[in-house]
């Protein structure tokens, strides 16, 4: 499988590279070339998210093959003043940076299954000039899938993190439209509802319980193999809470 990651340079996009790598072929969307070597393909496109065209472009030229699932890996985390507190500048800031980056790798997806739904229709069509009547019964091929990750925020009103809880809450219902008005992508979304381990940033102060990197690998890996299985969103839960 060809994944497509968005958020490759961060704590969790470049843990999960690692992890999925050894299976798959992991491009990362990148703004800048890597310092180090990094485990998945990077491609650079400074301004990814108000050029999407600029993706698909470079996709095509980079002599890669075709994409078969999305992961959007994007956003942060921070504890800072109450969201009305911190004003207006920093709300757009934020949403620069978390929603607008998820609605434009949804309209990604949707244009790379788009081209290669043309590119499988195209094919059918030479085959059957050239085939009998058997091709019919062959499978159909597997649909395009694009997985979101989401946090505790979208569904908790998480004090001091005002923005991340509203602009997480739009992400799950901007997913939940994008499946219910798709035809050709499985929008998805594995929501994580607590800390991810190894990230120094997190504050654990109390014993806070974590999802180790490699059980949400291990979670996100049956979606995107088998979307029709699972509902439009998915949760996993620290150890401790299951």
């Amino acid at each position: 499988m060809h994944i497509l990651l968005f958020g490759a340079s961060g704590h969790v996009g470049a843990g999960l590279a690692r992890l999925l790598s050894p299976h798959h072929t992991v491009t990362g969307i990148v703004r800048r070339r890597p310092e180090t070597e990094t485990a998945y393909e990077p491609v650079i496109v400074p301004d990814w998210v108000d050029e999407p065209e600029a993706v698909t472009s470079a996709l095509a030229s980079a002599d890669l093959p075709p994409v078969d699932a999305v992961i959007a890996a994007i956003g942060g985390w921070y504890i800072d003043e109450p969201v009305l507190d911190r004003g207006l500048a920093k709300f757009d800031a934020d949403y620069d940076s978390y929603l607008r980056g998820h609605f434009t790798a949804c309209a990604i997806s949707q244009s790379l299954a788009d081209d290669r739904s043309e590119g499988v229709g195209t094919s059918e069509r030479s085959a059957d000039s050239s085939t009998d009547s058997a091709t019919s019964a062959e499978p159909a091929p597997t649909r395009f899938v694009h997985l979101a990750l989401n946090g505790v925020a979208s569904v908790e009103a998480l004090t001091g993190s005002g923005a991340i809880s509203v602009f997480g809450a739009a992400q799950k219902m901007l997913i939940e439209v994008a499946s219910a008005e798709s035809t050709t992508v499985d929008f998805r979304e594995l929501r994580i509802m607590a800390p991810i381990g190894g990230d120094d940033r997190n504050d654990l102060t109390g014993g806070v319980d974590t999802v180790p990197l490699a059980e949400v690998a291990e979670a996100l890996t049956p979606i995107l193999h088998s979307p029709e299985r699972f509902d439009v969103s998915t949760e996993i839960h620290a150890n401790a809470e299951k």
